[in-house]
Formats: C-alpha cells, sequence, structure tokens
C-alpha cells in the first residue's frame, strides 16, 4: 500500500547527516523492495524489472517509515533503531497481517494471490483492471488481504498549502520498539506522551489515554509545541478533527475492518517504464502525503485531489483517490502533465483482454 505509506524512510544512524537526496533514496529503496518494482538505476542496468511477488507489493503508505538503508542487504546488520514504528491496529495483532512484523505504518500490504480464472467472478476484482495505452503488460496481478491488518487514520488534518500535515490514528500497537534512548517526552490531551523526532524534521508522537486507548500521529512543517498544541485541539475521544485555524480536515474514506482489500498491479519494462495500482476499497485520502518531508505539488485528477511526486520508484508519480479506489502511477522521465493526461484516459478492460492475457 503507503503505503503506501501510508512511505518516506530516514536513517537514523546518529553518526548519518540526512539531507534531501538521501532521504530521496533511502525511501525509493526500501518502498521498491516492498512494492516488487526495483530500484530504477538497477533496471537500467537490466539487473531484472519486476519481482512480482505479491506479499512484498504495497499499497500508499500513510506514514513515513523508519528503515536503515543498509539494513536490507544482508551484508551489514541491521542499526538498533532499525525497526522502530510498527503500527498496525490493536485487534489485528496475532491474526497474521503481513505487516505485523514489519516497520511499515498505515495501510498494509495485500499479501495473497488471486488467481486469473477468478478474476472475472469477484465484482471488486473486475472493476479494478486497468491499462495504459495499447502496450502489452509485462506483468499483471491481483493481490488481497483483510482490512483488518490496516491501521487506518481517524484524522488527516493540512495546511491549504500542503506544506503541513497531521495524520493521527487511535487503538494502534507500540510503535516505538528499541527506541526508548532517543524518545523525547511530550504532553497531549492531558496525557504523557513520546516523540521520535528524525533528522528529517517530521515528528511522530504516541501517547495512551485513560481508557488504555494508544494513539499514535505523524506530522510535518510543524514543531513538537505546535503538534502538542492541534492535537489538544483537534482532538475528541474518538479521534475525529475539528480543524484548527491553519488547517483543513480530510474525510477519511469508509472502512470495513472485516472487509478485504484487493489491488490489480500491472507494469510495462519497455518505453518507458510504467507501473499502475489500483486498490479497493479506496484507503487514505492524498492529504496524508502532506506529512512528508520532501518534494510534492497538489493537483487533481479527473475532479480528483491527487498528489505529485518527481522522484518515486522508477519514475515520476501521480496518486489519487476517488469513492471507489486508491490509484498509484508511476512513468519514468514523466512531468506533471504527462502523469495527468495519463492518469485521466486509464481504460478499464476485461479479463480476456489481449494486453493483459498470460501475463
Amino acid at each position: 500500500m503507503n503505503r503506501d505509506l501510508w512511505s518516506v524512510l530516514v536513517d537514523l544512524d546518529p553518526g548519518a547527516s540526512t539531507d534531501g537526496a538521501t532521504l530521496a533514496r533511502a525511501r525509493e529503496r526500501v518502498d521498491a523492495q516492498r512494492s516488487g518494482v526495483v530500484h530504477l538505476d538497477a533496471r537500467r542496468k537490466r539487473a531484472g524489472r519486476v519481482l512480482a511477488v505479491a506479499a512484498l507489493s504495497a499499497a500508499a503508505a500513510a506514514l513515513a517509515v523508519v528503515l536503515p538503508v543498509t539494513g536490507r542487504s544482508g551484508q551489514e546488520p541491521p542499526s538498533p533503531v532499525a525497526q522502530l514504528l510498527g503500527v498496525i491496529p490493536a485487534a489485528a495483532v496475532g491474526a497474521g497481517c503481513s505487516n505485523e512484523g514489519l516497520p511499515v505504518p498505515g495501510p498494509s500490504d495485500p499479501d495473497a494471490v488471486v488467481p486469473r480464472d477468478q478474476w472475472s467472478q469477484l465484482p471488486e476484482v473486475a472493476g479494478l483492471l486497468a491499462v495504459v495505452g495499447d502496450r502489452t503488460a509485462d506483468s499483471a496481478f491481483v493481490v488481497s488481504g483483510p482490512a483488518l491488518c490496516d491501521a487506518i487514520p481517524v484524522a488527516v488534518l493540512h495546511d491549504p498549502a500542503g506544506e503541513r500535515g497531521i495524520v493521527v490514528f487511535r487503538d494502534v500497537t507500540e510503535p516505538f520498539r528499541g527506541a526508548e534512548e532517543i524518545l523525547t517526552d511530550a504532553t497531549v490531551r492531558g496525557y504523557p506522551a513520546q516523540v521520535l523526532s528524525p533528522p528529517a524534521g517530521h515528528h511522530f508522537i504516541s501517547w495512551t489515554d485513560d481508557a488504555g486507548i494508544r494513539w499514535f500521529a505523524q506530522a510535518n512543517g510543524v514543531t513538537v509545541p505546535e503538534l502538542t498544541a492541534v492535537l489538544d485541539e483537534a482532538l475528541d475521544d474518538e479521534g475525529f478533527a475539528a480543524a484548527p485555524p491553519g488547517f483543513r480536515a480530510v474525510p477519511v474514506p469508509p472502512h470495513d475492518a472485516a472487509g478485504t482489500v484487493y489491488r490489480w498491479a500491472v507494469q510495462y519494462d519497455e518505453g518507458p517504464f510504467v507501473y499502475l495500482e489500483v486498490t479497493s476499497p479506496a484507503r487514505v485520502p492524498v492529504e496524508v502525503y502532506a506529512t512528508w518531508p520532501g518534494e510534492r505539488e497538489f493537483t487533481t485528477v479527473g475532479g480528483h485531489r491527487a498528489v505529485f511526486t518527481p522522484e518515486d520508484q522508477g519514475g515520476a508519480g501521480l496518486r489519487w483517490t476517488t469513492d471507489a479506489a486508491s490509484f498509484r502511477l508511476i512513468v519514468e522521465g514523466a512531468d506533471l502533465a504527462s502523469l495527468r493526461e495519463i492518469a485521466e484516459h486509464l481504460e478499464p478492460v476485461t479479463v480476456d483482454d489481449p494486453r493483459i492475457s498470460g501475463r
């Protein structure tokens, strides 16, 4: 998903500097490993274009993930803070979620392959199938997973320019495993809170209320005192946001924890590289990306709010959410105008379309 996170990745090695370029490379590398799309540089060397393993593919993560860049290679051991964040709903603990042991806050990854002969029998899947242009896809597959595993925000706030953002989750698992030595203290709504502030400048904060409910929030573009002031002002006991001055509250798509998440992914390796992902039900609103450090631009696709990132995994990226689904489009060498043009002319297809048949 972020999945998608939904994700900004930071290297928390206290001895390392983290500039914007390092942050972008870290985010791209780990997101690519999770989604099955290899790093663009590796693609250009023809070291392999896609790892079509559904269990590794990612929805648009809503939150930032903390993971050292060298910790996945197998050549070096992970740093002591390699897996700081692993937020899933408290109700999902022990349910076999694919993201339970991973540092991936936000929507989980669908992780079971849906056989092709079932696509036409599932209305949820049949409605997802879409292609980009007339080329034959190099990879096309559908995966599914339990919605119970998704950490869905209860409050999404952003400023009109999209430079500041706050996302709040309610009733989640412990987020700061093994990070006690680098946490700082704060107070949120009268409760003791712990704060993690990576070098990139964004913040994570968690607290537990009198009912034993653990809350978790991420913010960008605000200081910790500003963040706690907004949380004091914007939240009630259920977590629904009343936007404070300078922010807008964004509705979150309905979430049925007892339901199933489906994702369609289609990839083209040549002329240029293109990756399309469609996830249903609709996931988190794109305004959650205001909580990311880094370059982005908010725009629209077909009247729906969208976010453009000039450096996604393998190209420029565009994400948008409709009432029915969340979309992610990556095109090598594209700019915002060309991405919007492609996004607004995606073509729905049936299971027997020759552009995806046999793939």
